[in-house]
């Protein structure tokens, strides 16, 4: 009997815990306060060799009927197209830092040759959201 309560009472804490994130689990997160919106547009404009910056951070619906930000939009660079889209996605990942899952991106590119590429074709193919893209360039 104390067995089965022990067992019904760790499963019940392992729930709450995994439920309040202390496991990784429960809220997606984006960072604190609101200048950060600013400033990844920012760390785009600032990337030597990005040429023009059309991105925002937009709220949208996630579905499950709440908002979450989502940095959309598309930039162009000049130059070695790689390195410059390396760069400004290093940039971009120090101002959403390590714990952003809950950020989504959406972004395209526009290289010397002036077609439009998604990320995936820079190596970003798996960063759709800013925890992601963290891990992509650290």
């Amino acid at each position: 009997m104390r067995a089965a309560m022990s067992v019904s009472v760790a499963l019940l804490l392992a729930g709450v815990l995994t439920g309040c994130g202390i496991f990784g689990g429960g809220r997606p997160k984006v960072p604190e306060g609101e200048s950060w919106r600013d400033e990844v547009v920012a760390a785009l404009e600032g990337t030597p060799g990005v040429t023009s910056v059309d991105v925002t951070v937009n709220d949208v619906d996630d579905g499950g009927g709440g908002k979450g930000p989502v940095v959309y939009g598309k930039f162009t660079v000049t130059g070695d197209a790689q390195a410059v889209v390396d760069d400004a996605m290093r940039r971009m990942s120090d101002v959403l830092g390590p714990d952003s899952n809950g950020v989504g991106l959406n972004l395209s590119i526009t290289s010397p040759e002036g077609t439009g590429q998604n990320p995936r074709e820079f190596g970003y193919g798996s960063a759709r959201h800013g925890r992601a893209l963290w891990e992509a360039t650290h």
